[in-house]
């Protein structure tokens, strides 16, 4: 369906073929001076005028061609014994909801003009004579050939124009901009996803409890809410699986699970663990679950909104760091370079030692340059996605930093199957990139460690240094400031310690704090990356 851009694009389009049908009846009104007819041009003419106002609002389309074609159809029929010619107007509506909506709106607009002409000829009780019915069907047979040709028209005009594409998302990004504004609860998934949870906790007693959506073809945690250590991330992940593939309430002991779902459709599931004090009883607590499952549907579409809207924005912002990483190792990378080729060979035309020395310099500076930015073009083009987890993309930043700046850098990684939610890997990513890259440039350290350890919904991070700690200049970086910005984005604690003779140890934790290495065995692997 066009949005704003498409209508106002056909406006001047659709108004002239208004204004030709107006005027040729009006004409035909004047050769027979019927004076009577002219309330019915005036009701087109009034007709007409408030849909091509309403068509460059943001009214409903489907509803306002509707309501054209039934109002054309009925003025139609009640003039078609005065005033024949007022049956013209049944040939513009099929031409208009071609433009705007195809072959879809060309077939409503026939049959709902028919329909009406059908209706107000029987309620006035006169039967038309051969010659009006002739008349009704040469009138809708060039409405229908008009709104074939208008909607083969913009087939093909989108189909030949590459901006067609661009036109839509930008009408659709436009009206999404204006309803983002009437949103009470805004498109955040984890202050949606944490008033379901408040929720259940208010009518179940619960220890803890889980909610799962759906993200890159897996079920991940979005939020957890728990009053101590219940129900396990492995387990909860179990049940949250059987309870997304079969769509029914589950209780298992006390642990409970439920899809949480809007017009049949699932959009998350919710898993948790009774208080003890909750005896369980299996028939009596599915029925709980199901009547909690139909509160939350209001609940449910507003966190799907917010996941469609979080997914937009990531998949924007992938494309724009392909993009600019693109173009910087294409342009600026490649410009340099050749700039440092110049140099090498000034230096052999040097007439001074002094000259030597200066473009030895500048040709040690360009080649920092060029480090560095093929280290930005390497962090741009990093991600964690479906297929690489948190664990993986971080050591192959930690192996392109190392093999660019010669600096060891050794990844321990502790994951579990269960993965975090995108929006939290791409952070914790950018989070780890940063602190690894301050170590590399003003830590003067000779190791670096980082440590990722992962059990979804928590998570840690944690990269240290032997260097000489945080300088003075340092303290007040934007880098810092953007990795607590970072951290406090998907609800994480950032903390930073220093100290001359011991280095600096950036950590990072999201969720609830991690059992002790070692102490479960469930991981998924656990092993140590070498980036020297």
């Amino acid at each position: 369906m066009p949005g704003r851009a498409e209508r106002i694009q056909h406006a001047g389009l659709i108004e002239g073929a208004r204004a030709f049908v107006l005027v040729t009846v009006a004409m035909s009104i004047a050769w027979g001076r019927d004076v009577d007819a002219l309330s019915g041009l005036f009701g087109l003419a009034a007709l007409w005028v408030a849909t091509g106002w309403l068509l460059r609002t943001q009214a409903p389309l489907h509803a306002l061609c509707a309501a054209e074609a039934l109002a054309v159809g009925v003025l139609a029929g009640a003039f078609y014994d005065t005033t024949p010619a007022l049956l013209a107007g049944l040939a513009v509506p099929p031409f208009v909801h071609g433009l705007l909506r195809g072959l879809v709106g060309v077939a409503e607009s026939l049959v709902l003009q028919l329909t009406s002409v059908a209706l107000v000829m029987f309620l006035v009780g006169s039967t038309p004579d051969s010659s009006q019915v002739i008349d009704v069907f040469l009138f809708m047979v060039t409405g229908l050939g008009l709104g074939l040709i208008a909607g083969f028209f913009v087939s093909t005009a989108d189909r030949d124009d590459p901006s067609a594409a661009y036109r839509e998302a930008r009408s659709l990004i436009t009206e999404l901009n204006d309803l983002a504004g009437k949103l009470e609860g805004g498109l955040d998934p984890t202050s949606m996803g944490g008033e379901i949870l408040e929720a259940v906790s208010s009518e179940l007693p619960v220890e803890v409890v889980v909610l799962h959506v759906r993200r890159d073809g897996a079920l991940l945690p979005l939020v957890t809410r728990s009053s101590q250590e219940g129900l396990q991330g492995e387990e909860s992940d179990a049940l949250a699986q059987a309870v997304w593939e079969d769509g029914h309430p589950r209780v298992l002991g006390h642990d409970f699970g439920f899809p949480v779902s809007h017009e049949q459709s699932p959009i998350a599931v919710v898993t948790g663990r009774l208080a003890p004090e909750g005896s369980p009883d299996g028939a009596e607590t599915v029925e709980r679950l199901r009547a909690l499952a139909d509160l939350l549907a209001p609940a449910a579409l507003r966190l799907d909104t917010a996941q469609l809207f979080a997914a937009f924005r990531d998949a924007a912002m992938s494309d724009e760091r392909r993009r600019l990483a693109r173009e910087m190792h294409d342009g600026v990378a490649q410009d340099i370079a050749s700039m440092g080729y110049v140099v090498d060979a000034l230096v052999s035309t040097a007439s001074s030692p002094e000259q030597q020395n200066a473009l030895f310099q500048l040709r040690g500076m360009i080649t920092g340059v060029v480090a560095e930015v093929r280290r930005s073009v390497m962090t741009l083009r990093t991600q964690a996605g479906s297929s690489e987890s948190l664990g993986a993309g971080i050591a192959t930043l930690a192996r392109h930093l190392s093999d660019v700046s010669g600096t060891p850098i050794e990844v321990t990684v502790d994951e579990r199957t269960s993965r975090l939610r995108h929006e939290v890997e791409a952070e914790l990513l950018r989070i780890a990139q940063e602190a690894m890259n301050n170590a590399v440039k003003h830590s003067r350290a000779s190791r670096i460690d980082v440590h990722c350890r992962v059990q979804a919904p928590s998570a840690q991070i944690v990269v240290s240094d032997n260097g000489q700690g945080l300088q003075g200049g340092r303290r007040d970086s934007h880098g810092l400031s953007i990795m607590k910005e970072r951290a406090a984005l998907i609800g994480g604690v950032l903390d930073v310690r220093s100290s001359p003779s011991r280095g600096t140890v950036v950590s990072v934790q999201v969720g609830a704090p991690l059992d002790r290495p070692g102490s479960r065995k469930t991981t998924a692997y656990d092993r140590n990356v070498k980036a020297s």
